[in-house]
């Protein structure tokens, strides 16, 4: 019982443990969201205010580089078209973001649309100026690939369009190549120029100086461009240098497929027709420092169907910090755009310009203009504070929505344990009683343990006073050493009675021998030897002399018996018919066999007796 209500106060207490606990937290939750709706309050009533200072702050970092930008673009627009209106930048705000408007700025002040209201000409300097602009602003490779930049231009001014190229490439560090229709040849001094020889139909083939010398081992870049079964092309290395690059020849020559390579490796745009006719796969290398390439293949109808790779000077698969530079499947690995940093901004093809879309940026919306350009380094750190402070507000919103909710149930919760400190009295008092309970149990299981002692030793008290009863009951020692005595005597006589039945036996036996010789005839034949007949007759006499001897020894026994049998009766009777060592009933003919009467009486029966 003591132990049933230990563990029912135990589990009570335990319960209200969690209870505690519980209210605790509670508590806890309720304090914490408190603070957190007042917070979150607190600034949606700045809000309005913070997003004004932003976008103010926004709108002065992006003015401070119009200037700079709309002096760039007219300056190179003057260079290659003289002539030409100024540009014009014009800033506004859509939706809490920058957006950005490129145009022209006519004579009398008013505005006209790059792309709308101009030609093809001017359309392409500001393209490539775009181009130049984003690479520097976006923070990422700079390299520059341009297919047909300058296809409407007018060949005259196709020089000054490089010239501007090449300027602006030196200054902003950028690696460029271009791939142009037009002869260049006046350019052969300044930068690197390759020609595509040959026809599609018999195979084509690039004529390209080792440039080699011209690249520091550490400087990034890259080296070459190398075709191998890809499309017209069986084997053709295009080799670049650190400046300007140009890939000329006629049209329909393969010139744009160094294009079509550089997309499929960095954008994952690749196709089966990418794969020479009668070739198993196409192989797309691009070389880079120190001794490195990348590895570009097409399979067709195999999985993976692109595999991208990096490999040594020597041709081994890099492998640095447990990590495996191979990877297949149709999407770019992270590790190429990590390592070359040529990867679209926006979604936009910044890097490598596509021969049917030469038009960059001026037909994207006002704000993604504004996003690529970033307009200022610090212009793409404002737009994203707006951004992170119009998800706080909607998540402040939400806090205050959810939390005042959550707050009224929480309070209402919190109420419902206000009985806990009286359980907790009430528990301690049962705690108190319990522990009394248990100590007056303790008390009864010792009184019931000397209850048991007590019953056990009557018991035994009882068990040795019958013993003692029939140990007075017993003869005196002289009585037992004559009686033992007389008993012996018994057994001597019995053993003797035992020897005469054998002596008679045989004398029985003899007697029936003497009978068969008496019927022997008279007249015997005479023996040569009458030893062994006088031994017979000897051991006849004998015999007869032992039966007279046993048959007065029987009598002395018998007379002995008779007397110890009226003895053991007298001794009976004086006993009141029981055993005096064990105490059963006994008659005079079973005394003496002590397990004849022993085993018919219980050791309670004889005690009792």
């Amino acid at each position: 019982m003591d132990r049933s209500i230990d563990h029912d106060v135990a589990r009570a207490e335990a319960s209200l443990a969690r209870l505690e606990g519980r209210r605790d937290a509670t508590a806890q939750r309720v304090s914490g969201l408190t603070r957190e709706i007042e917070l979150a309050k607190g600034r949606l009533a700045v809000k309005d205010d913070v997003e004004a200072f932003i976008e103010a702050v926004h709108g002065s970092a992006s003015r401070r580089n119009l200037a700079a930008f709309e002096t760039l673009l007219t300056a190179l627009v003057q260079e290659v078209l003289p002539g030409e209106k100024p540009v014009a930048l014009e800033l506004s705000t859509e939706r809490g973001l920058a957006a950005l408007d490129i145009c022209v700025r006519r004579p009398d002040g008013t505005l006209e649309d790059v792309l709308e209201d101009n030609g093809g000409a001017l359309t392409n300097v500001i393209g490539m100026a775009l181009r130049l602009i984003a690479v520097v602003k976006a923070d990422v490779a700079r390299f520059l690939a341009l297919d047909e930049a300058d296809c409407w231009i007018a060949p005259d001014r196709v020089s000054s369009f490089y010239k501007v190229l090449e300027d602006g490439a030196a200054r902003l560090g950028v690696q460029c190549f271009a791939v142009s229709h037009h002869d260049l040849s006046q350019f052969s001094d300044k930068f690197h120029i390759a020609r595509i020889t040959g026809e599609p139909a018999s195979g084509v083939a690039v004529q390209s100086a080792d440039t080699g010398s011209a690249w520091d081992d550490t400087q990034p870049g890259l080296r070459f461009i190398r075709l191998v079964d890809v499309q017209a092309y069986k084997d053709a290395t295009l080799h670049l240098s650190p400046g300007v690059n140009a890939l000329i020849g006629p049209n329909n020559r393969g010139k744009s497929t160094f294009i079509r390579a550089l997309r499929a490796v960095f954008y994952g745009e690749a196709r089966d027709s990418l794969v020479r006719a009668g070739a198993k796969s196409a192989i797309v290398e691009i070389g880079m420092a120190s001794r490195r390439v990348l590895r570009f293949s097409r399979q067709p109808r195999r999985s993976p169907v692109n595999i991208w790779s990096l490999h040594e000077a020597d041709g081994s698969v890099v492998e640095e910090k447990g990590m495996r530079y191979e990877t297949g499947g149709r999407n770019v690995p992270d590790w190429v755009g990590d390592l070359f940093r040529i990867t679209k901004v926006e979604d936009l093809d910044v890097h490598v310009a596509h021969q049917k879309f030469p038009v960059f940026l001026l037909g994207e919306t006002a704000s993604r203009r504004s996003a690529v350009l970033s307009i200022g380094q610090e212009a793409s750190y404002i737009r994203d504070m707006l951004v992170i402070h119009r998800e706080r507000c909607a998540r402040d919103n939400a806090t205050v929505r959810n939390g005042e909710r959550e707050l009224a149930a929480l309070q209402e919760a919190l109420a419902s344990y206000d009985e806990i400190p009286v359980l907790k009295s009430r528990l301690a008092s049962l705690r108190s009683q319990g522990q009394q309970i248990n100590r007056a149990a303790e008390r009864l299981e010792r009184l019931q343990d000397h209850a048991s002692q007590f019953s056990r030793l009557k018991g035994q008290l009882a068990m040795a006073q019958a013993r003692a009863a029939a140990t007075r009951l017993l003869p005196q020692p002289d009585q037992l050493a004559d009686l033992t005595r007389r008993v012996e005597h018994a057994r001597e006589r019995e053993r003797i009675g035992r020897q005469v039945l054998q002596l008679g036996r045989e004398l029985a036996a003899s007697k029936s021998r003497l009978t068969a010789l008496k019927g022997l005839p008279e007249a015997a034949p005479a023996l040569e030897n009458t030893a062994s007949a006088q031994n017979i007759l000897k051991r006849l006499g004998d015999l007869r002399s032992a039966a007279l001897i046993a048959k007065g020894l029987m009598a002395q026994i018998d007379e002995g018996l008779q007397s110890v049998q009226t003895e053991m009766a007298r001794l009976v009777e004086e006993t009141g018919g029981l055993c005096p060592t064990c105490g059963s009933p006994v008659s005079a003919e079973n005394l003496l066999d002590h397990h004849a009467h022993s085993s018919h009486s219980t050791p309670s029966e004889r005690l009792t007796a």
